[in-house]
């Protein structure tokens, strides 16, 4: 019967309903792993130094106190410099040419101030310069790409990488020409800077207090930084910076840009996976004959993933009426009350009960869409197996 077929309909339509879910946010399930992958990429993209936390006092992993404990215990003055001025005093009180400055973040400062610390006399160590920061110095050292972490050899005849041995290298990655050296397959680098000279780290990490104490990170680190009776650790401020001149991607991480890339291919992915792609109407041959049970399961099923009780109750009413009208010889047009009356006056049945079931509240759930299909199978029983009784004049 129909109302048998309804319920078995329905019943499957919430056993696909599961299923079904998942399919319509499966682009959500993609954005999820996506974004989880991205994190994943950016994780491994960033330096593992905050150049912000490797100052003289900071006892955090990535922070330098053990490598300056040890720089003072050797005989040499650290002097922590936040400002431009402050380190440019520092280097004008001190020993002058005998004085080394540690920029953490060259990047940060104007071309005129790098040149400024090229010609102060002192030895320059540079941690991960940009091309353009480089440039204010000599043209001998550039960058070249990035390289995993790892314990390397030194690879090259500077007596300081020689006499340190192997060492923490990787991150940023430089390329020597004329009279430059480059070490640790391109993660340290050293060249002449008039009578002083210059050094780029492109792996601060062996120089921090995690790192400093394993393999030769310690020998390197106090052979660049203690050469000289004075250090100058300048940790630059993005305030103090000469902001007209400095690009505003140099204060931007390092893995913003792979980040971006990531995520700008997850979004042309998800766009070419979920958009609408229209082109030329294709002729698909359909089957001439689909049974009725078929429609009726197929509608069913639609109903149940959409959740859609109301508007499945109401076409189970509507079917139901427009067959009682034509049983009972109503007008197709005859309203609700009137074929109410009508299948009643046949059945015997109390005109009200048959009036809530024909036009009542609609279900609010499954259950209780079941109940009401099987009430108005029985409904169209009674009215086909009661003998046909005289319509009542009025």
């Amino acid at each position: 019967m129909i109302g048998g077929q309804v319920r078995d309909g329905v019943r499957e339509g919430v056993r696909d309903g599961v299923r079904g879910a998942v399919r319509r946010h499966r682009a959500a399930v993609l954005v999820v792993l996506l974004v989880v992958a991205t994190a994943v990429l950016v994780a491994l993209l960033t330096p593992r130094t905050d150049e912000s936390a490797f100052t003289p006092e900071s006892v955090d992993p990535g922070g330098g106190r053990a490598l300056a404990r040890v720089l003072a215990d050797r005989g040499v003055t650290v002097t922590e410099a936040r400002t431009f001025a402050d380190a440019s005093g520092a280097l004008a009180g001190g020993a002058g040419g005998d004085a080394t400055v540690l920029v953490t973040a060259p990047d940060l400062l104007s071309d005129a101030r790098l040149r400024t610390l090229a010609g102060s006399g002192a030895d320059v160590v540079l941690l991960r310069p940009s091309e353009a920061s480089l440039a204010a110095f000599t043209d001998d050292v550039t960058p070249t790409g990035r390289a995993s972490t790892a314990t390397r050899d030194p690879g090259c005849e500077d007596p300081d990488a020689v006499a340190a041995g192997p060492a923490r290298a990787g991150g940023q990655t430089y390329a020597a020409s004329g009279g430059a050296t480059a070490c640790y397959g391109g993660s340290f680098a050293r060249t002449a800077l008039g009578r002083a000279t210059l050094t780029v780290v492109g792996q601060p990490t062996s120089m921090t207090n995690r790192w400093v104490a394993q393999e030769g990170n310690a020998a390197l680190a106090l052979r660049t930084l203690g050469a000289r009776r004075d250090l100058v650790w300048y940790l630059p401020d993005p305030v103090d910076t000469e902001s007209a001149q400095v690009p505003l991607t140099a204060l931007l991480p390092g893995w913003t840009w792979p980040a971006v890339g990531v995520l700008a291919l997850a979004t042309g992915f998800v766009l070419l996976w979920r958009g609408r792609r229209l082109g030329r109407l294709v002729d698909e041959p359909l089957p001439v004959v689909v049974r009725a049970a078929e429609t009726v399961e197929g509608h069913g099923r639609l109903y149940a993933s959409a959740r859609a009780c109301a508007r499945a109750a109401q076409a189970l009413r509507e079917a139901t009426l427009r067959r009682l009208r034509g049983w009972t010889g109503l007008d197709v047009r005859a309203d609700v009350a009137d074929v109410a009356d009508q299948v009643a006056w046949i059945t015997g049945r109390p005109a009200p009960a048959v009036r809530e079931l024909l036009a009542g509240a609609a279900p609010h759930d499954d259950p209780a869409l079941v109940r009401l299909a099987v009430d108005l199978d029985a409904l169209e029983r009674d009215v086909r197996s009661t003998s046909p009784r005289k319509v009542p004049t009025q």
